[in-house]
């Protein structure tokens, strides 16, 4: 089963990154900032636009601590950097196919921060993530003005992603922006009840837009970790709600598993069952053998049980019809807006 986690970013620190040598040295250092006027700033260049409506992805963490030339430790990705490149692609790869089935695609490179930045204390993690994210909104407004040509458009992130997307809703979001975005999917990172912003409307069911699509996937309660507990928002990616109503494996559409040039290795359907624990804030998965799924090296942030480095792949195919159908909702809804002025 690790096969399958080679596209998984997060997992290329406990698998050995290329060119990335692990320090201590506690000295800080910044990489250039990405020009995203540039193509090489973004995943393959950029994206189509000659589909009805887009999505701008964050990818999750893909990178550990490095060492510069000069010898100083750096906690963020060089965009610039090959090999850095390579790491997070792969995991792009994964979600532009759930993600972009039929819309235009757009994912920035930007200098994430590395994955023992995330076992820091959270004041570390928030001063880090400020450059993280001052890349993301600058690539977003750049995508806004000069990619995007007023299309709707749908925002999606994964881990480190889904807490880009989060803050993209309260610091980047307004009323007539806001017109035009389907869905957030700010998926395994919680949305938590001191996160402000008039943007952030949960999703309760299937085709609801201007909504929050949010999860955290466990085997039991006891395996979120505090990084990722808390969220307000949790919906169930089988049958759409926010109870804590069970959804049975008959409305599990499919995982897919992929290599890195996302190519599909194996894709099984109808193993999964899921609930909402309302108490834990989770989704708690029932069909796979938490051990298959686990990392000794990743126990720090993903205990036995967590299944936050496969939640994409287990619910691939609901998540990939579910941007289907809320997209057939906005277009429905507006035409009949649309047509309803005289």
């Amino acid at each position: 089963m690790k096969r399958h986690f080679m596209l998984l970013c997060l997992l290329f620190w406990a698998l050995g990154s290329v060119g990335c040598h692990r320090s201590s040295v506690p000295t800080d250092a910044f990489p250039a900032a990405p020009d995203y006027a540039q193509s090489a700033a973004w995943f393959e260049g950029g994206g189509t636009t000659d589909k009805a409506y887009d999505v701008f992805y964050v990818v999750p963490t893909c990178v550990f601590d490095w060492t510069t030339a000069a010898g100083d430790t750096c906690h963020y990705m060089d965009t610039r950097n090959p090999d850095h490149q390579a790491s997070v692609n792969g995991p792009i790869r994964l979600a532009r196919g759930i993600f972009a089935d039929e819309a235009n695609f757009f994912a920035p490179y930007y200098r994430q921060i590395t994955l023992e930045s995330w076992m820091q204390d959270s004041a570390t993690i928030e001063h880090r993530f400020a450059t993280a994210y001052a890349d993301i909104e600058t690539a977003f407004r750049y995508y806004l003005e000069h990619l995007n040509g007023g299309r709707p458009f749908i925002l999606a992130g994964h881990s480190q992603g889904g807490k880009a997307v989060i803050e993209l809703l309260v610091r980047a979001m307004d009323d007539t922006l806001y017109k035009r975005m389907i869905a957030a999917y700010a998926l395994g990172y919680p949305v938590r009840d001191t996160t402000r912003s008039p943007y952030l409307h949960a999703a309760t069911d299937a085709t609801g837009n201007g909504v929050v699509v949010s999860f955290s996937t466990v085997s039991a309660p006891n395996s979120l970790k505090e990084l990722l507990s808390g969220s307000q928002v949790t919906v169930n990616p089988l049958n759409w709600t926010a109870t804590a109503q069970e959804a049975d494996t008959d409305l599990h559409l499919g995982s897919v598993f992929a290599d890195a040039n996302g190519h599909i290795t194996e894709e099984k359907a109808h193993w999964l069952s899921a609930r909402v624990d309302t108490a834990a804030h989770a989704l708690v998965v029932t069909g796979a053998d938490p051990m298959a799924y686990y990392l000794p090296e990743l126990a720090a942030l993903f205990p036995p049980g967590n299944f936050h480095v496969v939640e994409l792949n287990f619910f691939y195919r609901n998540l990939q019809q579910n941007v289907r159908d809320r997209a057939a909702a906005y277009f429905q809804r507006t035409s009949s807006v649309t047509t309803a002025v005289p």
